[in-house]
């Protein structure tokens, strides 16, 4: 049964799997409700395992768009979350395009093509 696992397990990946247990445990502590829950699991996933920032700032720009649809539907408590979690990913967007231009071949900023 275990003769599939790998012999030799990374360090990175031993750290991977400690920070996202450290994370879970830290939403258990404090109590967080399962999306919010989720929602920094994500972060912290993105973090390790980046994407492309495009992704964020489609779902940051759908919830916009939802957050003014719920508002004129007079639904102001499911506005105020999507607002949020618009302004989570709006976050997210910046974090991961810095990133991204941190990760250019010569380290440049930009580059002089």
């Amino acid at each position: 049964m275990f003769k599939k696992l790998p012999k030799k397990i990374s360090l990175r990946i031993c750290l991977e799997v400690v920070l996202i247990l450290f994370s879970l445990g830290m939403g258990i502590y404090f109590q967080w409700e399962i999306a919010n829950l989720i929602f920094f699991l994500g972060f912290v996933i993105s973090i390790l395992h980046p994407i492309p920032s495009r992704f964020s700032a489609i779902g940051a720009i759908v919830l916009l768009v939802a957050t003014a649809i719920l508002l004129v539907a007079k639904q102001s408590d499911w506005a105020e979350t999507s607002a949020i979690w618009a302004y989570y990913l709006m976050i997210f967007t910046a974090m991961l395009s810095f990133s991204e231009l941190h990760k250019g071949s010569d380290g440049a900023i930009i580059n002089e093509n």
